[in-house]
């Protein structure tokens, strides 16, 4: 992710086309809106556009717009997304599942930057970005002849890939912090956190679904869970696509050879303390855990890097509180 973000910032003030690639919910809307931020045309308009299931006629009339009259239901004058994104951003979503004539009128825009509303005489010039998405692997629908090889390289001037879920684990800790922030406040609630068993639980999860995937997990968990924080219990991941979730018991005491679970009983432990002492210290967590004061030095940084503890002091009078 981080070389991501270093690639959003390079390409960003750069005014050319980018492409968005990444499977379904891995976050390609905010890669977008990012970039819009941090170019030129931040003071401008984001206008996002799905083309799926769009024919040419359909995407003409979104895009440039139509006069009143030019087909049945037109029964006044519309600005097109284009016209009113002026000097600003267009993000076209789904742009692989496009009809080919769709990606002809595009490529022709693109090339000219000028178009003409559905039922209009005069042609405009536009000056707009754009930004595309996909999940599809366009070089293969090039292969298939199901997208437009011209079009696909007018496109694909910037190429950013949006790694999915599962391979950004380290991720699922903020992510869900993130999204229980958001909801307490959003919805009134008070949801203090998740606990480690169910952290766990999320951070061994495949994620299918991406972000999007655990954003709706985390929403409902904190909606129906059954007590004040959310636990394994609370949690609906189905251990396979079609399978319903197994009742799930309270979690056991890890065996003394598993080292990730150690790690994690270790954290718990320092979050335990902070919650009930106001602060951590590499000292109590080293007595409180049986470990080396270095160890505990790490677990607290680590802790710290995730956004679960704040760093306060230096040197030896460091401690962690709560963020």
């Amino acid at each position: 992710m981080q070389a991501l973000f270093r690639r959003i910032e390079r390409a960003a003030p750069i005014d050319v086309p980018v492409l968005i690639q990444g499977e379904s919910g891995t976050g390609k809307e905010l890669v977008a809106q990012a970039i819009h931020r941090l170019s030129a045309r931040s003071a401008r308009h984001f206008e996002p556009i799905n083309c799926a299931d769009l024919t040419r006629e359909l995407l003409r009339s979104e895009l440039f717009g139509h006069e009143r009259g030019a087909f049945s239901g037109a029964v006044a004058r519309k600005a097109g997304v284009l016209a009113v994104a002026t000097g600003g951003t267009v993000f076209l979503d789904e742009v692989g599942e496009l009809a080919l004539d769709a990606q002809a009128m595009l490529l022709r825009f693109l090339q000219s930057g000028e178009g003409r509303a559905v039922g209009a005489t005069v042609t405009l010039r536009i000056d707009v970005r754009i930004i595309a998405a996909t999940h599809r692997d366009l070089a293969m629908a090039v292969r298939e002849r199901a997208f437009r090889e011209d079009f696909h390289y007018r496109l694909r001037r910037a190429v950013l890939q949006v790694p999915p879920l599962r391979e950004r684990r380290e991720d699922i800790p903020l992510l869900v912090e993130h999204f229980r922030r958001r909801m307490n406040e959003g919805y009134g609630l008070s949801v203090p956190g998740v606990t480690l068993e169910a952290m766990v639980l999320l951070e061994d999860y495949h994620w299918p679904g991406n972000v999007r995937e655990l954003e709706a997990v985390i929403e409902q968990a904190m909606i129906f869970r059954s007590g004040e924080w959310v636990g394994p219990e609370d949690l609906d991941l189905p251990t396979e696509a079609g399978e319903e979730p197994p009742a799930v018991e309270a979690a056991a005491p890890p065996p003394p050879d598993d080292e990730r679970l150690r790690l994690a009983l270790r954290r718990e432990a320092a979050l335990r303390i902070a919650r009930h002492r106001g602060a951590v210290t590499r000292r109590g967590l080293a007595r409180e855990c049986g470990i080396s004061r270095e160890l505990a030095r790490l677990e607290l940084g680590e802790l710290a890097r995730l956004g679960q503890l704040r760093r306060v002091a230096k040197g030896r009078s460091t401690r962690y509180v709560l963020p």
